[in-house]
């Protein structure tokens, strides 16, 4: 006795199937609908996507998503170029002061910063220090942390960025120029931006 016929297999797309064909959400809402099935996925009958494909309607649409999203990647490319050229190129003005001058801002704004965390946390009590008990490792990071919070208006230079990648590479970028910055009016304190500069950005100093 002859077998029964085979069946026509029938077969699904995914939506990550379709994300590689090209289709986006708007093409699927608008040329498949609601899915031929729900579980354990989202599929879509293999059939009706390709008779949507062969649509001139359909066709037109994905074409003009595809140049749509061609034309934001290059205006975010844009961005991203002036962006970071304008972070490399924008002067960093610090304050210029005598040894004496900066030590003391340093240390008035570490005292500063212990009362507010004094405020804000029930068991930290204040210890205000002053210059003449604090070693020169101490001192220089303090000097060093102050010259930084003079520097992060700078930071509102990241806003001009694209979110993402591109704006972690700005930020990398310009706290790179301004421990550079700190180190070059300050060559006495080289040494903690050094430090300081490989802790923000996750970096090991040399030698380290």
């Amino acid at each position: 006795m002859a077998g029964a016929p085979d069946r026509p297999t029938i077969t699904y797309c995914s939506l990550d199937a379709l994300r590689a064909r090209g289709w986006t959400p708007f093409l699927v809402r608008g040329f498949l609908g609601q899915p031929d099935r729900t579980a354990p996925v989202e599929l879509y009958l293999s059939a009706r996507v390709r008779e949507a494909e062969s649509l001139p309607a359909f066709l037109a649409a994905r074409e003009l998503r595809r140049r749509r999203a061609r034309a934001q990647r290059e205006a975010g490319e844009r961005r991203r170029a002036e962006g970071l050229a304008t972070i490399l190129a924008k002067p960093l003005e610090l304050p210029r002061l005598t040894e004496a001058e900066l030590a003391e801002r340093a240390v008035a704004h570490r005292n500063l910063r212990d009362a507010q965390r004094a405020a804000l946390s029930w068991g930290h009590r204040p210890r205000p220090r002053t210059v003449d008990e604090l070693t020169p490792a101490e001192l220089a990071r303090w000097e060093v942390r102050w010259l930084w919070e003079a520097l992060l208006p700078y930071a509102a230079l990241l806003n001009a960025l694209p979110p993402g990648d591109s704006r972690a590479e700005g930020r990398r970028l310009l706290t790179e120029r301004c421990y550079d910055a700190i180190a070059g009016a300050y060559p006495a304190l080289r040494a903690e931006c050094r430090e300081q500069r490989a802790a923000a950005l996750g970096d090991v100093p040399e030698g380290g």
